[in-house]
């Protein structure tokens, strides 16, 4: 997937525990299905995006929200992996990010399964060919905030909103200094995502 001179780069998202790319119209390689809002897209799904990360950024879409942008380089090829701000996907990603060496490539590879009749999902990140382990643990969060149960509307849920705030600023005084910049992320192209709550 060459691009352009331009520097954009490809955006991708993740669904059901997979990579995916959507595309405009249906091709050789792409799969059809239906979004939760009704809509007809066409993906291309891959198991794993790997390269080098460039950026990191929270970015909020009008219609469907906010993100975490991130991006990866691979030779000429870039890459902005996009994941719901709160979620499975994106705290499996910080928590394992102070673990990441951010001079060598990384592989993304997400993960879904139902248990119980709920999907539950993480991201892997490996490098060098081992898996990386969470930084913040349950045994030694490292000061970072557990999610506490709140009512809503008479219903229990979980809000993470310390948690996120905390590994925002993580990303932000920790994260970011060390990275080797190119392009910035941009916005852009933040997509309906069937991703269920962490």
């Amino acid at each position: 997937m060459a691009l352009e001179k331009n520097n954009n780069a490809v955006f991708l998202s993740i669904s059901d525990g997979k990579i995916t790319r959507r595309v405009k119209q249906s091709t050789q390689s792409s799969v059809t299905r239906v979004t939760k809002n009704g809509h007809t897209i066409h993906e291309e799904i891959y198991d794993s995006v790997s390269g080098i990360i460039t950026d990191i950024k929270p970015y909020t879409h009008d219609q469907y929200g906010k993100f975490w942008n991130v991006r990866i380089e691979d030779g000429g090829d870039a890459y902005v992996l996009q994941m719901n701000y709160s979620g499975g996907y994106s705290s499996a990603f910080l928590k394992q990010l102070p673990n990441v060496d951010l001079n060598e490539r990384v592989r993304f590879i997400p993960s879904m399964k139902e248990v119980d009749g709920k999907k539950r999902v993480t991201l892997f990140l490996n490098q060098n060919g081992q898996a990386l382990k969470h930084y913040y643990t349950k045994d030694d969060p490292k000061g970072l905030p557990n999610m506490v149960q709140v009512k809503v509307k008479g219903q229990l849920t979980w809000d993470d909103s310390d948690m996120m705030e905390f590994l925002e600023n993580m990303v932000n005084t920790e994260v970011l200094p060390k990275l080797k910049k190119s392009d910035p992320v941009t916005a852009g192209s933040a997509e309906e995502s069937d991703e269920a709550p962490f």
